[in-house]
């Protein structure tokens, strides 16, 4: 029987006693792990290492964790769990809107992070072909809505118009939530509907949440050159992908 490859967790933040309790944790959990105590570090090194998520630490000296995270969504889609001795409001809406993942609040029960890791890992895994249903079939190389397509290996959302061309490499929240939205063209998606597909039945959410996602999926429509309001809302109930039609239609 082959055995699975481990999934590779980097950790970040500048307490050397968190570090060494986190590596020792998450090592006894089969993982492997590689520690840095600043962002520059990390940073330095996520190309070689390859992480499959990255646990960031918010405050630290000379580069806070929400610096960090901007260079490390330059450079990689990896998912990102934030810890925040803070959690508050502000810096848990601030993570997210700028590309997190997900957050924990310190000090944070180990069984806790755990938790939300397998539920982040399990969201990296390939999608099906109706989210939110079952279904034996495997997800489709790219979903074209309008003007827009979004590439499902590459994780990029690709906006093609006469003379102009444009995309964007999606964090894995942001693309798990375009795939939601161009694979149900027009239908109006319940906030329940589009949370359980973020999360897992083990981690609640909070409701003020979906509307950064939201905004987040509007702010990368709006960088690409496409219209913000393709992702509509519908008031009282959720949110709908309205494109506008392609060039011909």
């Amino acid at each position: 029987m082959t055995q699975a490859i481990a999934n590779k967790i980097m950790i970040v933040d500048d307490a050397a006693r968190l570090r060494r309790r986190l590596e020792d944790f998450l090592k006894s959990h089969r993982f492997v792990t590689a520690s840095w105590p600043d962002g520059r570090g990390a940073i330095a090194h996520v190309s070689e290492f390859k992480p499959d998520l990255v646990l960031l630490d918010v405050m630290m000296p000379v580069d806070d964790g929400f610096s960090v995270l901007k260079r490390l969504r330059s450079l990689s889609a990896v998912p990102i769990i934030m810890l925040t001795a803070a959690n508050t409001k502000d810096d848990r809406v601030k993570g997210l809107d700028e590309g997190a993942d997900d957050y924990i609040g310190k000090p944070f029960a180990l069984t806790e992070l755990l938790a939300r890791i397998n539920a982040v890992l399990r969201r990296a895994k390939p999608l099906d072909a109706n989210p939110g249903q079952k279904s034996s079939l495997e997800a489709p190389d790219s979903l074209v809505t309008g003007p827009l397509t979004l590439d499902v290996g590459h994780h990029r959302l690709i906006l093609t118009k006469p003379g102009q061309k444009a995309h964007k490499t999606l964090s894995l929240l942001e693309f798990r939530l375009f795939y939601l939205f161009m694979a149900n063209v027009g239908e109006i998606l319940s906030r329940d509907r589009i949370l359980a597909h973020v999360y897992d039945e083990e981690i609640q959410p909070e409701n003020h949440g979906l509307n950064v996602y939201v905004n987040r999926l509007r702010k990368v429509l709006a960088e690409i050159g496409a219209d913000p309001q393709t992702l509509a809302t519908v008031w009282g109930y959720g949110y709908s992908w309205r494109p506008a039609p392609s060039c011909g239609d």
